[in-house]
């Protein structure tokens, strides 16, 4: 199902729109690679399940920094991703922090931080635990989740195939991809451009992210792409589905079946919503909310005191810097609500960390006046 309204898009047709038009297509070009990445890493990396007693898993110290691997019982055996170290950490009660200090010592160490996890997980003869891993180089096997027996299991194929049935269905196009070791994120874009304040030309599209191994949640969310630079803001979560709870209950084994029709679900919710987001009402009404933010003023009190509740010590200074500056190129002019959100996502356009640079575009959006209201629309 794709919601579409009677309203057509409010294209630009302004000589910045031309210029703008040219801009999307190049990064639309550009962004076609990263996006068929992580379309390759979802096939090539289709997690192998193994739900193992806590008792039979025994970690080890595998090379001589210290690294941990883990024996699964018979003749199984697997290194262990941080992402997955620290869930097991977490589900024994043994502090991440305490674990790394260990490993980071070498092989005494790395023998304690062991010693330590097996004592714990002898410890609980009723628990089970699911154990997510992939196939990495030499054959190898690597755990990159360390779960509940009862986690939901999202086969991530399915999702982001229907993703892009759906983008496809309302024009939008794969622009970018962030093919992360415990998640991903695929971006889709409609190509045309959008110029709700003068000299303001804009794209928007969705983004999808999920993680295998527990590392986020499934979720869909709306952006804009301001042409004049490059800063993204993710502007409107639509759809967030947590793994573990919710829909399917944490005290019933659900078979195979079940799991699989339960990825069915949420793959046709996602057709659903893409359309949904992307339909010309939704659009237009997001173009309304940059007007308002352009129009919103922020003084330096309040900017302190949105970046200290929403950013690091580091993060608010970069951003200060960025809002304060004479920049109009890469940021918008004014003093406007606007600005600052553009100054985040300049941030995060800057920031090598990927998974970091998501969360800051995500903070971008907050600056924003109005998202609830567009939300409810």
């Amino acid at each position: 199902m794709v919601h579409h309204g009677s309203k057509g898009y409010d294209e630009a047709a302004s000589a910045a729109a031309e210029n703008a038009r040219e801009k999307l297509g190049a990064l639309i070009e550009k962004g076609r690679v990263r996006a068929g990445a992580v379309l390759e890493q979802v096939e090539r990396q289709m997690p192998r399940d193994r739900v193992v007693a806590a008792p039979v898993i025994r970690f080890d110290v595998g090379d001589d920094n210290g690294r941990l691997g883990m024996a699964l019982g018979g003749n199984v055996r697997a290194w262990i991703h941080d992402h997955a170290l620290g869930q097991a950490c977490e589900r024994v009660g043994v502090p991440w922090k305490y674990a790394q200090e260990l490993r980071n010592r070498g092989i005494w160490g790395g023998e304690l931080a062991a010693h330590n996890l097996n004592e714990l997980l002898e410890h609980q003869p009723g628990a089970r635990y699911l154990l997510r891993a992939i196939e990495v180089e030499n054959g190898d096997e690597e755990v990159r989740g360390f779960l509940s027996d009862r986690y939901r299991r999202l086969d991530s194929r399915p999702i982001v195939e229907a993703f892009g049935t759906a983008a496809a269905k309302v024009g939008a196009v794969p622009v970018e991809g962030y093919a992360l070791e415990t998640k991903i994120a695929i971006k889709a874009l409609l190509p045309r451009v959008f110029e709700p304040v003068p000299n303001e030309v804009m794209a928007f599209g969705v983004m999808l992210s999920n993680s295998d191994f527990g590392d986020g949640a499934l979720s869909l969310r709306c952006f804009m792409l301001r042409l004049f630079c490059t800063n993204y803001a993710i502007t409107d979560e639509a759809l967030r589905q947590v793994h573990l709870g919710g829909a399917l209950p944490s005290d019933v084994a659900f078979s195979d079946r079940t799991y699989r029709l339960d990825t069915q679900r949420s793959a046709s919710m996602i057709l659903d919503v893409v359309g949904g987001e992307l339909a010309p009402e939704r659009i237009n009404a997001a173009c309304d909310l940059v007007r308002r933010a352009n129009e919103e003023r922020i003084e330096g009190g309040a900017v302190g005191a949105f970046l200290k509740k929403h950013l690091g010590v580091g993060d608010a200074d970069q951003v200060t810097e960025a809002f304060s500056s004479a920049d109009v190129e890469n940021l918008p002019p004014g003093q406007s609500t606007w600005r600052l959100s553009n100054a985040i996502s300049w941030v995060a356009g800057n920031t090598k960390d990927e998974a970091k640079r998501l969360e800051l575009m995500k903070v971008a959006a907050l600056a924003l006046p109005g998202l609830g209201r567009l939300h409810r629309n």
